[in-house]
């Protein structure tokens, strides 16, 4: 059996603990949030750290942009 990584353990807490901690699952970082507070895009992509959450925000303004 392989040991599993610390991203690893973090992400099953987040699922199988509610309101525990979360990670972010565009960088694998805490969320610094809860289930109760989590963000997630439009498009239910998430739990989302704030910094991903806003870098996510600029790609589509910037998509939008394009497609004007």
């Amino acid at each position: 059996m392989v040991a599993k990584t610390q991203s690893e353990h973090a992400r099953i807490n987040a699922r199988e603990y509610p309101g525990t901690r979360q990670i972010c699952v565009m960088c694998d970082k805490p969320t610094e949030r809860c289930e109760e507070d989590e963000i997630f895009s439009e498009d239910r992509i998430g739990p989302l750290c704030l910094e991903c959450y806003d870098d996510l925000l600029e790609l589509v303004e910037d998509d939008w942009r394009e497609d004007r």
